[in-house]
């Protein structure tokens, strides 16, 4: 897409490489994927060490030391679950995770009203200091519920505040970032809890999640099983490239990430169901 450095730098949530980043868990045998206890398989968050000529180039813009100082991580020496994590994020960046909390805290809560998941009493009890709105969020008319719902999107983006809260960055892109007042801080966390405990961690969700990480690792597995067979032509060539390079793997999660939700489901379907389930001939 030939992006712009500060558009580049906006995206990047973690500005260090997974390896450093890494507390790789103790005590854990290797089992089958469906085995997979998914609270024990917590990933680092990070970048990959093959983005890395293009890392370079972005950072070029900025000091040596606002480099260095930008790619820091806290060191919790725990060789347990918790990896370390980077302590910096660019002023657009934070931008662009106050728009993400915002859709996970308020957005994801509309869908679930709208599909019946969470009801108006329990959510009176546990969010009650917006009750005011609870009439119109779980109002049965469509208008009332999207007044309510932007009345909160719009109460959190007008009190966004530009704080400088790293004065030793010298550029101002690092220097600054922002961030919402105290108040409105625990108010989304309110939401965000609400949201993860009541929507997120149902069991039906649960289910589904379940069923997605699944069909995930199967195609995952099928196409680093013979890639050259499986995988498109345009996809396959990009393997080859990056396999030279020791880097296949990376194409194909590359290509299982960039499916929608139901060709993936089609394509895991077209591979590990029988047949007559997907509609298709028996081969052979």
């Amino acid at each position: 897409m030939n992006l712009s450095r500060r558009t580049l730098l906006g995206l990047i949530k973690y500005p260090n490489y997974l390896p450093q980043l890494n507390q790789q868990p103790q005590g854990q045998e290797s089992v089958s994927h469906r085995e997979v206890k998914a609270s024990l398989w917590h990933p680092p968050k990070g970048l990959y060490e093959c983005d890395q000529a293009s890392f370079d180039w972005l950072l070029e813009g900025f000091s040596k030391h606002d480099t260095q100082r930008f790619m820091q991580f806290n060191s919790t020496g725990d060789t347990g679950n918790s990896h370390h994590k980077t302590l910096y994020k660019s002023f657009d960046c934070s931008i662009m995770e106050l728009a993400d909390d915002i859709a996970y805290a308020i957005h994801d809560l509309e869908d679930a009203i709208v599909m019946g998941i969470v009801n108006q009493s329990q959510f009176n009890q546990e969010v009650a200091d917006i009750v005011a709105l609870s009439e119109k969020l779980f109002s049965r008319h469509h208008h009332q519920r999207k007044d309510a719902i932007g009345a909160l999107v719009n109460c959190f983006i007008t009190n966004i505040e530009i704080t400088e809260i790293a004065p030793e960055f010298e550029h101002d892109l690092l220097k600054y970032n922002a961030v919402f007042p105290d108040p409105f801080n625990q108010a989304l966390s309110i939401f965000k809890a609400y949201v993860f405990n009541r929507v997120i961690r149902k069991p039906e969700i649960q289910m589904l999640e379940y069923k997605g990480q699944q069909i995930v690792m199967e195609l995952f597995q099928a196409f680093a099983s013979d890639p050259q067979r499986l995988l498109p032509d345009n996809t396959r060539q990009r393997w080859l490239e990056a396999h030279e390079a020791g880097n296949g793997h990376r194409v194909i999660a590359d290509y299982i990430s960039g499916m929608t939700d139901g060709f993936a489901s089609k394509l895991y379907a077209s591979l590990f169901m029988p047949s007559s389930a997907v509609g298709g001939e028996k081969i052979g």
